[in-house]
C-alpha cells in the first residue's frame, strides 16, 4: 500500500478496532443507552429500536430486527453535519448515498444528483410521511451526470427544520412503492409535537474567505383540540459563490490581434499570434485567471412546512402535510474571452458591449409544492389509509450577462428568458391492513392491500425568441417553439402483501403489485424477504425482489436543439420523424430484479453490527444513442463526429434516413442527430457494513460510529444497433464515456468513521469519510484518482434556558479538487490553460469551511 495512504487508513482501522473491542464491555452492560444510526454531535437520542415505517406495510419492525437494511437519521444528527441541506448532510452520514461529484454542467450544478448503492438517483424513491414526493421538473440531458433521460426528487428542497427523523430503505421496494423504488427509498419524516419548538441561526464560510452561507430556521409545535397538533416549520438560507479559477498559460491571448493598419486580426488556432499581426494593447491589463467555471453555485432559499393531525371519533384521524419551496440559484459559466467573440463567432458588435469578454451566469427560479390530506382509521376490524396528493416542481431558466452571437449588437438583449419546465403529479391512494389470528403462526399474519391511481403532467414552455434562436444564447439555449411539449399520462396500481412470524425466530414478509400506464403498458413486481433469528443477538436476513423504473414524461417528450459555428445538434424527441428514421423505438420501464442477503449481530442494547451484501441488475438502461449526422464544412472531405471520413454510401444513407424527417444538409453546413434509447443491461454487486456502539466512562458518554459501502457496477449487454445505423463507422449506444460515467461516478469504495463525546452539556464529535480510488476518464484516457480522506470536526454546550451553541469545521485538512493528470489532458487544455480540473471528483472546489450555530428551543 503507498505510504500516503497508511494514515487514512490507520485512523479508521483504530476507531472500528476500539469499537470492536469494547463489544464485550457493551456486552455486559446491558442497561447501557444504544448507539444511534448516523454520525452527530448528540448522543442523547437512539434510534435503534425506534419502530420504521418504511419498506414493509407491517408495524413492528425496528432497525435492529428490520428484515431488510434500513438507516435512521434524526434531526439532531441532521443539524451536527453543519451541512446546507437535506441532501448534503444524508451525504455526510450514510456512505451508500453519494453526491454526484464535481462541477456538472449547466441545471445540473444547481438541480443536484445523487446516488444509492452506486446507481441512478432516478432509482431512489422519496416519500414524505410515507406519501410520494415528485421528481424535479428537470430531466438529466444528453450525458448530463451519466444518466441522461431521468429525473430525481430535489431534496434540497425538503426543509430541514420540519424534518423529525428520515428513515433510508437500501433495498429494492417496487412492489410495495411501485416505480423508482429500485436502490431503494428515503421516507422523510416530519415533526409532529404539539408544543414547544426551536429557532436556530446559522453561519460560515470558507477559509477562503468566500461561499459563506447563512441559515435561519425555526419549528414550532401547536396543539389543535384535545387530541390533534399543527406542526409549522420554515427556513431561509442565502448561499454565496466560492470563486475558484484556472488561470490561462503565458502566451494565450485572449484579445483579437491587430495588424499594421490597426484594424483587428483573427487568431491562429490556440489563440496564438498571426503573421504580420502584433498583440491588442488590450493584453497588457487582461486577467490571466477569468476562467473561473469551477466556481460552486449561490443560492437563495425559502421553505416552509405544515404538519396537522386531528381526531375524527374514536377510530379515526384527519391527517395533511404541505411543503413549499422557493429558489433561485445562479451558476457561473466558463468566461467567453473577446478572442472567441471576435474569431470563433464572428460577432465583432458584441465587443463594443464586452470589449473585455463576458461572464454569462445562469439562473434558475424554481417553485416546489407538495400536499398530502387524508383519513386514517379503524373499521370492521380493518386499519385504512385513504389519501390524496398534489406535487408540483417548476423551473424557470434565465441566462444573465450574454449575448446571442447570431444577433446584432449593441442593441439586442444581454438577459435572456430561456423557458421553463414544469411537472405535475396528483394521487389518489387506498391502504389496508388487517392482522389475522393463525394457530400455526407466532405472530398474527397481517395482511394488507391497496389500490392507487396517478396522474401526470410534464410541460416544456419555450423561451423568448432571442435565447433559441441562430446560435442562441451564449452559455444556455433556450427552448424553443419547436421543442416546446405538453404532454400526460395516467397509472393505476393493485397491490397486496401478508407478514407474519412462521415461529417465534423466523420472520417472511411478501408482497406484490401490478400497475397499468397509459403510455408503455403493464408492469408486475413481487418482493420476499426474511429473517432468522439463530439467538437473541444474531440473526440472518434476505430478500428477492423484481422492480422497475417508468421512462419519465420528461424523457420521452424530451428535445433540444443547438447550434454553433461548429454545426448543429439535435437531441430528438422519441417519437419524432427524425428519431424514428434514424432507429429509434418506445421506451421501454428499465426493470431490475435485487438480491440482498446479510447478517447483524446485537450483542447488547449499546451494541449493533450488520453486514449486507447485494445484487441489483437493470434491464433497458436508459441511456443516448450516437450522434448521426455529418459535417460537410469541407465538402471535399465530410466527416461524422468523430472524424471519420464518409464514403459517398456512407453519406448517402445518412441522406437518405434523414431527408424521410425533411432533414437535408447542405454543403459548408454540420448536423448531428440523436436520442434517448434503452441502451443495455448493468450488473451492481456489493458490500454494505454498519457499526454502532455506545460507552458510559468516567469522561462521558462515547459513542463510536462506523459504516462501509463497497460496490462495483459491470456492463452486462449492450443493446443491438438499429437496423437502419448498420454499416454506419462509431455507432454505439454505449460509448466509453458513457460507460465510465454509469460505472464509476462514484469510488470503488467509501467509509464514514465517527467517535462523538458528552459529558454534562458539553459534546463534540469528530467524523472522517474515506473515499476509495475512483476511475476516471478525460480525453479518452484512463487514469485513476488516489484515495483520500476527509475529517470534520464539531462541539456544542448548552447555555441554559433552553439556549445552546455550536461549532464546527468541515474538510478540516483542506481537500478539494484534484487535477487531471497531465498525459490525459487535451491537446486544447494544454495549450491554454496550466490546470485541468477533475470535474467529476468526489471532492468540492470549496475546501475548509467552519461555522458557528446559536439554537433556542422552548
Amino acid at each position: 500500500m503507498p505510504a500516503a495512504h497508511i494514515p487514512a487508513l490507520s485512523t479508521l482501522s483504530l476507531l472500528i478496532a476500539a469499537a470492536l473491542a469494547a463489544a464485550p464491555a457493551y456486552a455486559a452492560d446491558a442497561d447501557a443507552p444504544s448507539a444511534t444510526t448516523a454520525t452527530s454531535a448528540n448522543l442523547a437520542a437512539s434510534t435503534l429500536d425506534a419502530v420504521v415505517v418504511t419498506g414493509s406495510r407491517t408495524s413492528t419492525r425496528t432497525v435492529k430486527n428490520s428484515s431488510t437494511p434500513i438507516d435512521v437519521i434524526s434531526a439532531e444528527d441532521l443539524a451536527a453535519t453543519g451541512q446546507a441541506n437535506l441532501l448534503e448532510a444524508l451525504q455526510r452520514s450514510l456512505p451508500s448515498l453519494s453526491q454526484i461529484g464535481g462541477y456538472q454542467s449547466d441545471q445540473e450544478s444547481l438541480i443536484r444528483g445523487y446516488q444509492l448503492r452506486n446507481l441512478s438517483p432516478g432509482y431512489t424513491l422519496v416519500l414524505v410521511n410515507g406519501k410520494r414526493r415528485n421528481a424535479s421538473a428537470y430531466v438529466s440531458g444528453a450525458n448530463g451526470g451519466g444518466y441522461p433521460g431521468h429525473a430525481w426528487a430535489d431534496l434540497a428542497l425538503i426543509p430541514v427544520s420540519a424534518i423529525d427523523h428520515v428513515e433510508v430503505l437500501r433495498d429494492g421496494a417496487s412492489a410495495i412503492y411501485g416505480s423508482d423504488a429500485i436502490t431503494g427509498v428515503i421516507n422523510v419524516i416530519l415533526k409532529s409535537q404539539a408544543h414547544g419548538g426551536d429557532v436556530s441561526v446559522e453561519s460560515g464560510q470558507s477559509t477562503d474567505g468566500d461561499g459563506s452561507r447563512t441559515s435561519v430556521r425555526a419549528n414550532i409545535g401547536l396543539p389543535w383540540g384535545e387530541d390533534g397538533f399543527i406542526n409549522l416549520s420554515g427556513e431561509s438560507t442565502r448561499q454565496h459563490h466560492a470563486i475558484r479559477t484556472r488561470r490561462y498559460i503565458d502566451g494565450y491571448l485572449s484579445y483579437p490581434a491587430v495588424d499594421g493598419n490597426g484594424n483587428l486580426v483573427a487568431l491562429r488556432p490556440n489563440n496564438r499570434l498571426p503573421a504580420g499581426a502584433s498583440p491588442n494593447p488590450a493584453e497588457a491589463g487582461r486577467d490571466a485567471e477569468a476562467n473561473i467555471i469551477l466556481s460552486s453555485p449561490s443560492y437563495a432559499l425559502k421553505a416552509f412546512a405544515v404538519n396537522v393531525g386531528h381526531g375524527l371519533g374514536e377510530n379515526a384521524q384527519f391527517y395533511a402535510n404541505a411543503t413549499a419551496s422557493d429558489r433561485t440559484a445562479q451558476a457561473i459559466q466558463n468566461f467567453r474571452l473577446p478572442a472567441t467573440i471576435f474569431t470563433t463567432y464572428r460577432a465583432p458588435g458584441v465587443l463594443n458591449v464586452f470589449p473585455d469578454g463576458f461572464l454569462p451566469v445562469l439562473e434558475t427560479k424554481e417553485k416546489q409544492y407538495t400536499g398530502t390530506a387524508g383519513v386514517k382509521g379503524q373499521v370492521a376490524g380493518w386499519d385504512y389509509d385513504v389519501s390524496l396528493t398534489g406535487n408540483r416542481n417548476t423551473v424557470r431558466t434565465y441566462t444573465r450577462n450574454s449575448v446571442n452571437y447570431s444577433l446584432p449588437y449593441p442593441g439586442s438583449p444581454t438577459d435572456f428568458y430561456d423557458g421553463k419546465l414544469d411537472y405535475q403529479q396528483g394521487i389518489a391512494n387506498l391502504d389496508l391492513r388487517r392482522g389475522f389470528e393463525v394457530a400455526a403462526f407466532a405472530s398474527p399474519l397481517e395482511v394488507s392491500a391497496g389500490a392507487e391511481y396517478q396522474h401526470e403532467q410534464y410541460e416544456r414552455g419555450a423561451g423568448q425568441w432571442e435565447s433559441y434562436t441562430g446560435f442562441g444564447a451564449a452559455a444556455f439555449v433556450g427552448y424553443s417553439t419547436a421543442d416546446a411539449v405538453k404532454a400526460t399520462r395516467n397509472s393505476k396500481a393493485v397491490y397486496a402483501g401478508a407478514a407474519t412470524n412462521i415461529t417465534s425466530r423466523w420472520y417472511l414478509d411478501a408482497a406484490a403489485r401490478w400497475e397499468d400506464h397509459s403510455d408503455f403498458g403493464t408492469v408486475s413486481t413481487g418482493r420476499l424477504t426474511t429473517r432468522f433469528d439463530f439467538t437473541d443477538a444474531l440473526g440472518v436476513r434476505a430478500t428477492v425482489s423484481n422492480g422497475f423504473h417508468a421512462p419519465s414524461l420528461g424523457a420521452q417528450f424530451y428535445q433540444a436543439t443547438g447550434s454553433c459555428p461548429c454545426g448543429t445538434t439535435l437531441v430528438a424527441q422519441v417519437a419524432s420523424p427524425a428519431a424514428v428514421a434514424l432507429g429509434a423505438t418506445p421506451l421501454k420501464p428499465e426493470k431490475a430484479t435485487n438480491y440482498s442477503i446479510g447478517v447483524t449481530w446485537d450483542p447488547s442494547p449499546a451494541f449493533h453490527l450488520a453486514v449486507d451484501a447485494y445484487q441489483i441488475d437493470i434491464r433497458g438502461q436508459l441511456g443516448q444513442s450516437s450522434q448521426i449526422g455529418y459535417n460537410a464544412q469541407d465538402p471535399a472531405r465530410v466527416t461524422d463526429n468523430s472524424g471519420t471520413v464518409l464514403t459517398a454510401a456512407q453519406k448517402n444513407t445518412i441522406d437518405a434516413l434523414l431527408g424521410t424527417a425533411g432533414i437535408s444538409i447542405l454543403p459548408g453546413d454540420a448536423f448531428y442527430a440523436s436520442y434517448f434509447t434503452n441502451v443495455g443491461d448493468t450488473r451492481t454487486r456489493g458490500v454494505e457494513l454498519t457499526l454502532e456502539a455506545n460507552q458510559e466512562t468516567q469522561w462521558g458518554k462515547l459513542r463510536w460510529t462506523y459504516a462501509a459501502n463497497v460496490g462495483r457496477t459491470t456492463i452486462q449487454k449492450v443493446s443491438a444497433i438499429p437496423q437502419a445505423l448498420q454499416g454506419l463507422p462509431n455507432i454505439n449506444l454505449l460509448t466509453k464515456s458513457s460507460e465510465y460515467a454509469l460505472r464509476f461516478r462514484t469510488p470503488s469504495h467509501t467509509q464514514v468513521a465517527g467517535l462523538g463525546w458528552q459529558n454534562g452539556r458539553w459534546r463534540s464529535n469528530v467524523d472522517f469519510t474515506y473515499y476509495g480510488p475512483i476511475k476516471r476518464l478525460n480525453n479518452g484516457v484512463e487514469y485513476k484518482q488516489p484515495p483520500v480522506l476527509v475529517t470534520n470536526l464539531s462541539g456544542g454546550v448548552e447555555l441554559g434556558e433552553g439556549w445552546s451553541a455550536a461549532l464546527g469545521i468541515n474538510n478540516v485538512f483542506d481537500k478539494r479538487t484534484r487535477k487531471v493528470p497531465a498525459y490525459a489532458r487535451s491537446a486544447t487544455d494544454v495549450a491554454s490553460i496550466e490546470t485541468t480540473w477533475d470535474s467529476g471528483d468526489v471532492l468540492s472546489n470549496v475546501g475548509t469551511f467552519w461555522y458557528g450555530r446559536v439554537n433556542y428551543r422552548f
